[in-house]
């Protein structure tokens, strides 16, 4: 069956998400070892494919995706319209209604999860994933619509970590394990079998790994220093390097990045730095970023009652007692800052000391909330971004500074600082 295929970053999902998705659509976050977008076509297989996503993100998307279509100026109506987040293990919902002749729209509660619809309606919802404006109004009734449950990967963040164990378990199963024999003064307990250890991976000696929660996964090239605690279900990607005397739980750390000290339930994106003591748990760090010695964050609260999130403007209750913090990319934490259960740290912003609340992007508090804070400048964001992209053999790319410029204007504009930048 030829299957032509637009998946589209969903504004209504992908707002939960912020602040990791002010610099990548949504399908674009961490799941195990690949995107939430690459499983999805693994699993799909689509004759063809394209890109939906707010345009200020289309030449970065772009640069992430460069074989794929990224907001084509038109789309046919033979297209079907996919939610990025939808669950790869629900193709055969979808198979069967493509099967089908005719128009038709998949809908989860208030969610759009896939449709085949009008030249005249698809591009009116295109123009509003573009402007990350809602789309709801868009829908007709006149449209052959279809009610499902459990269709979408995931609604908030914390679901995200909620299903490290279950994807690593399907990752695991596709590793070619490498090592037949145990590396030298290493313990395994539990499952030997589950720790996979790709080709190219260094490990010193002194090592323990625990697989009787999950798998583990040690991707080409990362490094194990010794005295290390890693517990699966985790992955360690490409060219990461875990410092002596970590201890690592439940977690999915990406590519390039140095990581010391605990992380705990938690998925860590690529190029980042939290390279000494200090605790990180149930939380997921963006790429670019700098956690300085001694950063610590809370995942529980002192009542043990349920944490709640600020997302959008209302307070949303996860349900959970365990939720860490969220932090969009190129954000820097200064030595010993502490950041209070359930918070969002902006993209761009230098924090320290106390943070018990939620920071915008490009807010400048070195000196924790208490002390003040004021706009950091967009020089400084860009020339800060510079140099930490320099130290691991990267550049500023024009697709990358552009969509900082655009990410800072929008941001100035909401907080009624725009005329004085």
């Amino acid at each position: 069956m030829k299957l032509n295929i637009v998946v589209f970053d969903d504004p209504l999902l992908s707002s939960n998400f912020k602040p990791l998705t002010y610099t990548r659509a949504a399908f674009e976050l961490r799941l195990g070892v690949d995107s939430i977008l690459d499983r999805l076509l693994a699993t799909i297989k689509p004759t063809d494919v394209s890109l939906m996503v707010p345009e200020y993100l289309k030449d970065v998307v772009k640069e992430r995706n460069p074989n794929i279509s990224v907001n084509p100026d038109t789309v046919g109506e033979a297209a079907i319209l996919v939610n990025g987040l939808f669950d790869p293990s629900r193709r055969d919902l979808l198979e069967k209604r493509v099967a089908k002749d005719g128009f038709f729209q998949i809908l989860d509660q208030d969610l759009l999860v896939a449709a085949r619809i009008s030249e005249l309606q698809l591009n009116e919802i295109i123009r509003a994933i573009k402007g990350c404006k809602s789309y709801s109004n868009l829908l007709t009734k006149s449209t052959p619509t279809f009610e499902a449950s459990n269709t979408l990967i995931a609604r908030y963040p914390w679901h995200l970590i909620e299903l490290i164990k279950t994807v690593l378990i399907d990752d695991s199963m596709r590793v070619n394990n490498v090592f037949k024999t145990n590396p030298a003064n290493t313990q395994i307990k539990g499952d030997k079998s589950a720790l996979k250890i790709v080709e190219g991976a260094f490990l010193d000696e002194f090592i323990t790994f625990d697989t009787s929660r999950g798998p583990i996964i040690l991707d080409e090239e990362c490094e194990i220093q010794s005295f290390t605690r890693i517990s699966g279900p985790s992955y360690i990607g490409k060219q990461t390097v875990i410092k002596s005397f970590s201890t690592i739980e439940g977690s999915v750390i990406g590519e390039c990045c140095k990581i010391g000290g605990e992380v705990s339930n938690s998925i860590i994106l690529g190029y980042t730095n939290k390279a000494h003591l200090g605790y990180i748990g149930h939380s997921i760090i963006g790429e670019w970023v700098n956690i300085g010695a001694g950063t610590n964050n809370s995942d529980l609260k002192n009542t043990y009652g349920e944490v709640r999130v600020n997302l959008g403007g209302r307070s949303v209750n996860t349900k959970r007692v365990k939720v860490g913090c969220f932090i969009g990319d190129g954000v820097k934490s200064s030595i010993a800052t502490k950041i209070t259960t359930g918070r969002k740290i902006g993209s761009y912003s230098h924090i320290g000391g106390l943070i018990d609340s939620d920071i915008p992007p490009f807010t400048f508090c070195p000196k924790g909330l208490s002390a003040g804070a004021e706009p950091l400048s967009l020089d400084e964001a860009i020339k800060v971004q510079r140099r930490m992209m320099s130290r691991r053999g990267k550049n500023l790319s024009e697709a990358y500074e552009r969509m900082i410029k655009t990410l800072f204007t929008k941001q100035m504009r909401n907080r009624g600082l725009y005329e004085a930048h």
